[in-house]
């Protein structure tokens, strides 16, 4: 692959040096699309693993530099002045959008599912640490529960799907996330509703709040036939907040992991 360039140089990813399927270089905002790690990014066999789908699951997380004196001095005002902390990344500033494609590469029709985790500079969600989690003491088959689902699909031999996860679906799951981690809410109520038709179990988080976007986009894929997934990452970067090759630093926050109550 060609690198592509930019007035500001060439950005970074993480995990792997993969430059940006496509970059515009006129209008800081036009979107970035960063590839999967791996091409294929992701397949399974469709051979049962004790008794559940095989899943593969690989991610990327986005580079941001650091914010500068100035920049900081203004997030500890805004600090200051609400009373809990402004995120650098924040959702309003940075916007995510995923497209993938499907191939059934296998002789027989089957089911596949997407299921995005995530992290944004505090909280790390890991819907296989979840599962954990709420099978202790069960022997029931796990319950993955991603921050963002993707409608499982049926799809036959040779034939392939693609689609998006758009910008508003990435949207409600920084807010779950934030809501999550900083705010206490009860994952399973915030996980299951749409906060714009019923904002049940967000009544601690603060109506100013500014919330964070996802620094980093995992993607799970299972499927009960021979299949492989590939995507992009798309970002709108309004504030040139990712990280060019140049003398900017790297953010490098460490969020913690959700790890919700045992049920």
């Amino acid at each position: 692959m060609p690198e592509v360039m930019t007035r500001l140089g060439r950005f970074a990813l993480a995990l792997t040096a993969l430059a940006p399927l496509g970059l515009g270089c006129q209008d800081l905002n036009t979107p970035i699309y960063f590839p999967s790690p791996a091409m294929p990014a992701l397949a399974v066999d469709g051979m049962p693993v004790m008794n559940n789908p095989p899943r593969a699951e690989n991610g990327l997380t986005l580079r941001f530099r650091d914010p500068t004196k100035t920049e900081r001095q203004t997030l500890d005002m805004q600090t200051q002045s609400l009373g809990f902390d402004v995120p650098w990344i924040q959702r309003d500033h940075v916007h995510i959008e995923m497209t993938y494609e499907v191939t059934n590469t296998g002789s027989t029709p089957g089911m596949w599912n997407i299921g995005i985790d995530g992290a944004n500079e505090y909280t790390k969600y890991d819907e296989n640490i979840v599962a954990m989690v709420l099978g202790q003491g069960n022997n029931d088959a796990p319950q993955y529960i991603p921050l963002i689902p993707v409608t499982p699909q049926l799809l036959g031999p040779g034939q392939t799907v693609t689609g998006t996860v758009r910008e508003d679906d990435f949207d409600e799951a920084e807010l779950d996330l934030d809501a999550m981690g900083r705010w206490m809410a009860p994952f399973n109520a915030v996980l299951i509703n749409n906060s714009q038709v019923n904002p049940i179990g967000l009544s601690m988080v603060p109506p100013n709040v500014v919330i964070p976007a996802l620094i980093e986009i995992d993607v799970n894929f299972t499927a009960d036939a021979a299949m492989s997934c590939t995507y992009a990452i798309r970002v709108r970067d309004d504030d040139d907040q990712l990280l060019h090759d140049t003398i900017d630093t790297l953010f490098s926050p460490t969020p913690a992991l959700f790890v919700p109550a045992a049920m």
